[in-house]
């Protein structure tokens, strides 16, 4: 509603005098009665000195804005008078008044009133407005004024409402989440466009995208590479694709919102599958939702259990955290599983793929039915996996199964029929499967408890080099998904290859930040600025800080980080250096063996990756 909407000329007084406070108020009144909508103009007085007697409504800049709700008013008006010598109206500042608004609401629980003194408050923060107020030589000009900051005020507000919303979200939620926010919100910046870009990150969602935002976009692009909540887009125009593509193509993918080519999303109607989520990018991105899920468990489960073997100076203390371990190690396989489930099927496979999980940890096969007591063995991460997509496509071949009931059932689908069923049906097909899943858990883990160390230099390297192929992406990912894994079991090796595996990312970002600091005359005063960030980063075992340089030189950069990491992975793992704990990086050495010769292996493969990328780097400079 405009706020004129609310005054006419004949309430406004240009050029007024006022002798007090009361004689101020009084002239108001008066003021508001001539619009007509005063019932009880005494009645109204009295509200209005009520009011004022329980705070002052005189405000700073000379600007007083007495207001009331009551009976007395038949409908909301607002009058106004400008005092050019001012009043002593008990303002907050201590100065004269020489403009007041009187605004007065009917007691009919319409909150006009409210709004129109939000708004009108707001604008008379603006020094500019009301001096331009005060200077007004008639009432057609006071509310002329009014009408044109008020459609400023609504334009610029217009003007904030983004073109285009984005949300960015990575399996680890670490450095891909944010580095495609970075890039989409850089691209558009350039392209003149405004966006918004909503994070879903290790630390949570920020800059959360709001309803407000998403019913004046044009279209949303998700860039990720595990399941989004997408109900509130619905009706919306969206594109999804995998969180490098965020990185990748930021243009590419605003200029298909901007050209209208996004299919408008209709929730369960409609799967938002482009061509780059097809083939093996569904399962890779339900296998991420459930790894990121159960990676903060790992994590934490891994750092008590060891920080526990180090305090022997406090057996109780060590004792506590031990226990919180082992129950955390006990919800890794169920929560990697039923997210993995959930991603699938959505909340009706979150129950199955529980009940599959614990299944994998526990190693409850059919023969334990036969012989209660024979010795249970886990199936792990594979059996975890397995029973994740176990459950979640019988879920949904249930639902599919269900899709003739009634509709006066649908209420009770998803909350019983669904999860119940989905239970009964993947846990028995999981008891059957895990037989051999055990057998295969058994004969991999047997092989890893007794390689030579031969074998494990020639993992660690494998691996170290993996993690910086596509730093990040699914080679990355599954590296660091293998020794996650064997960390889980705690076989006799899998530190040896965790600290390789963790080592080897540090690389590619220290490797930049080693160069950009010693060689500096070899890079622009942008890429110089990176450096801090790199080495903390790296130390922070988050490679993705290297990406940048590699976008622009991947010719170089890229083969130089995979040898260093390579080296990194080989060294570690000849040294014996070992973690148990799969994140933190140089934050952790503390819990690590061999920690010195973990610093040398770090050393050799920085100076290596180094040394490449400086001399073979064309300076821009």
């Amino acid at each position: 509603m405009k706020i004129t909407d609310l005054m006419s000329k004949e309430a406004i007084k240009i050029h007024g005098h006022a002798s007090s406070k009361m004689d101020a108020i009084d002239q108001m009144v008066s003021l508001m009665n001539k619009q007509g909508n005063v019932s009880d103009k005494e009645a109204y007085k009295e509200a209005v000195i009520e009011r004022e007697n329980l705070s002052t409504t005189g405000m700073v800049d000379g600007v007083a804005i007495p207001h009331a709700r009551t009976t007395a008013i038949t409908q909301a008006g607002i009058a106004a008078m400008t005092l050019p010598e001012g009043v002593d109206y008990q303002s907050m500042d201590g100065q004269p008044t020489t403009l007041i608004f009187l605004i007065g609401a009917p007691n009919n629980g319409d909150n006009v009133h409210l709004q129109v003194l939000s708004e009108l408050s707001t604008l008379l923060m603006d020094h500019d407005f009301c001096e331009d107020l005060k200077n007004a030589g008639t009432p057609e000009e006071f509310l002329s004024i009014i009408d044109l900051a008020q459609s400023a005020k609504h334009e610029a507000e217009t003007v904030k409402h983004p073109e285009v919303l984005a949300v960015t979200a990575c399996p680890t939620g670490i450095a891909h989440t944010y580095m495609a926010a970075e890039a989409l919100e850089k691209k558009a910046k350039e392209m003149g466009v405004s966006i918004k870009v909503e994070t879903q990150g290790s630390v949570g969602v920020k800059n959360e995208l709001t309803q407000e935002d998403i019913e004046h976009a044009k279209g949303v692009i998700i860039a990720a590479d595990k399941n989004i909540s997408l109900n509130r887009f619905n009706g919306l125009p969206l594109y999804s694709c995998p969180v490098a593509r965020g990185i990748d193509e930021p243009e590419k993918l605003i200029q298909i919102i901007l050209d209208e080519q996004a299919p408008i999303y209709k929730g369960e109607e409609v799967k938002v599958e482009n061509n780059q989520e097809k083939g093996w990018h569904i399962p890779y991105k339900h296998l991420m939702n459930g790894f990121s899920h159960g990676l903060p468990i790992l994590v934490a489960a891994g750092f008590m259990s060891v920080l526990a073997t180090k305090l022997t100076f406090n057996t109780q203390f060590a004792n506590i955290l031990n226990v919180f371990g082992n129950i955390l190690y006990l919800l890794v396989l169920p929560v990697l599983s039923g997210y993995i489930a959930m991603s699938i099927a959505d909340r009706p496979a979150l129950g199955p793929g529980l009940a599959c999980g614990y299944i994998a940890y526990s190693g409850f096969t059919l023969a334990w039915l036969n012989n209660p007591y024979t010795t249970l063995s886990t199936s792990g991460f594979l059996g975890a996996i397995v029973g994740g997509f176990i459950a979640g496509y019988l879920v949904l071949a249930i639902e599919k199964l269900c899709i003739k009931i009634p509709d006066m059932f649908d209420g009770i689908k998803p909350v019983l029929l669904y999860p119940v069923l989905g239970v009964l049906s993947s846990g028995i097909v999981m008891t059957v499967l895990n037989t051999y899943l055990v057998i295969g858990h058994s004969f991999i883990m047997e092989r890893v408890n007794n390689l030579p160390l031969i074998s494990l230099v020639i993992i660690g390297a494998s691996l170290g080099a993996m993690m910086s192929i596509d730093m990040g992406g699914p080679v990355n990912k599954f590296a660091y998904l293998f020794a996650n894994a064997l960390v889980f079991t705690r076989a006799n090796n899998a530190a040896i290859i965790m600290a390789s595996v963790m080592g080897a990312g540090m690389i590619p970002p220290l490797a930049i930040g080693f160069s950009t600091l010693v060689f500096k005359e070899k890079w622009t005063k942008e890429e110089r600025g990176t450096t801090l960030k790199n080495i903390i980063m790296g130390l922070s075992f988050v490679s993705e800080g290297a990406i940048p340089f590699m976008q622009k030189d991947q010719k170089h950069v890229l083969p130089a980080c995979i040898l260093g990491s390579l080296i990194t992975g080989g060294l570690s793992a000849y040294f014996k250096c070992g973690v148990m704990a799969p994140h933190g990086g140089i934050w952790i050495i503390y819990l690590m063996s061999n920690p010195l010769k973990y610093v040398l292996a770090l050393l050799a493969g920085i100076i290596v990756a180094g040394l490449i990328i400086t001399f073979t780097h064309k300076s821009e400079s």
